[in-house]
């Protein structure tokens, strides 16, 4: 494929994603078809068809589309600054409650889970073994996967849209999740060595 070519199937590969995002601004995902978005795109739905010959194909390039225009910050090198990861993550997701929602939907969230949740899940494991070397695999384990599950959508959407909560208390819930689970892991080396 020629550089041109390749900047055409590109450019009609953003457009198509672009036109659905426009559709998901007013409608569910699972009203989205190819006949709507090549509509919305002005395009055909056989040009469409050259670029997604699925609907699972497309729904895939959409979701790391959506995914990627969050730009979740990674998890931090440092154990201290994972409450503020809360507040800058909480931030990030309530600047965009349309697409956070549409990822979360039935047909987009397996594929972020799948995609990103076992990476986050061993980046909170590796910098809680490096801060509690004296604290047993399970019990890091298991912190780390409530921490990641507190660093998530689900957790914001439940506290932002189930509770009712505003942006500074759901910050504030998620952070004194983190500082417990923190102190947690702290009391260990006090009950293996005690005073």
């Amino acid at each position: 494929m020629s550089l041109l070519q390749e900047k055409k199937a590109a450019f009609t590969v953003n457009l198509l994603l672009d036109a659905a995002w426009e559709l998901l601004k007013r409608c569910d995902i699972d009203e989205l078809s190819f006949k709507k978005v090549a509509e919305q795109a002005d395009i055909s739905q056989r040009t469409m068809f050259r670029y997604f010959t699925t609907r699972e194909a497309f729904l895939d390039a959409l979701t790391v589309r959506l995914y990627a225009e969050l730009d979740i910050p990674n998890v931090p090198n440092e154990v201290d600054a994972l409450p503020s990861y809360i507040a800058t993550l909480y931030a990030k997701l309530d600047a965009q409650p349309r697409k956070v929602m549409v990822l979360l939907s039935a047909d987009l969230l397996p594929r972020v889970l799948n995609a990103n949740t076992k990476q986050r899940l061993q980046a909170l494991e590796d910098l809680l073994k490096n801060h509690f070397s004296y604290v047993s695999a399970d019990d890091i384990k298991k912190t780390a996967a409530n921490l990641r599950y507190v660093m998530s959508a689900s957790s914001w959407r439940y506290y932002r849209m189930h509770f009712e909560f505003d942006s500074q208390m759901a910050t504030e819930c998620g952070q004194l999740f983190v500082t417990q689970s923190l102190a947690y892991l702290g009391s260990k080396n006090l009950s293996q060595n005690p005073a």
